[in-house]
């Protein structure tokens, strides 16, 4: 039997609060954020169209994934009166407009002239996949902005990424995105 020094316990308790410090601060994940809201902004009784997000990344359909995830948590959060996803796709096609060169505020603003709405949400994904460490980790980033048809004035901006799930925690890419996304729209939905 071996009696346990003062030293001995001490080296013990401070390894195991390490170790609980490294799991907690990866449980987590890395995330970064901006955002901005329009002091003026008056978003009550909105119609406003989720225009599909640029892909920036090599991800196929990242933009049209996150534009999805976005109308999703709009619907949620009941921020705006919405678009359907679907007649905004089909209005855009019939306009022949690409929506991938719509992340122009004078752009967005056309097209938020052509959907009859007041304002539309652009954005782009700047990360979407896995990035490779100790351990495969999915990673997301996005930019959105709420641009207003009738004044071209971006009424809201928001920049998020997310890094996995930590190791308490296996986070999906999916997962990692919608957390991203729930965290853009969080400040509108408290509003």
């Amino acid at each position: 039997m071996t009696i346990a020094t003062p030293l001995a316990t001490a080296a013990r308790s401070l390894t195991a609060l390490a170790l609980g410090l490294m799991l907690v601060s990866c449980a987590s994940g890395d995330r970064q954020s901006r955002d901005y809201i329009e002091p003026s902004a008056d978003f009550a009784n909105m119609k406003v169209a989720v225009l599909p997000f640029e892909n920036l990344t090599n991800y196929p359909n990242a933009g049209r994934i996150a534009a999805g995830l976005m109308t999703t948590e709009l619907y949620d959060r009941g921020v705006f009166e919405l678009q359907e996803e679907s007649e905004t796709r089909r209005t855009l096609a019939q306009m022949k407009i690409d929506p991938d060169n719509l992340t122009s505020v004078a752009a967005a603003q056309q097209a938020a002239g052509l959907l009859e709405v007041d304002a539309v949400v652009v954005g782009s994904v700047s990360e979407f996949g896995y990035q490779q460490g100790l351990r495969e980790e999915p990673v997301v980033g996005l930019n959105a902005r709420l641009v207003e048809a009738a004044t071209g004035t971006v009424l809201w901006a928001s920049s998020h990424s997310a890094l996995g799930g930590g190791y308490l925690e296996r986070g999906s890419l999916n997962a990692t995105a919608q957390r991203v996304v729930s965290a853009m729209v969080a400040p509108l939905a408290d509003r």
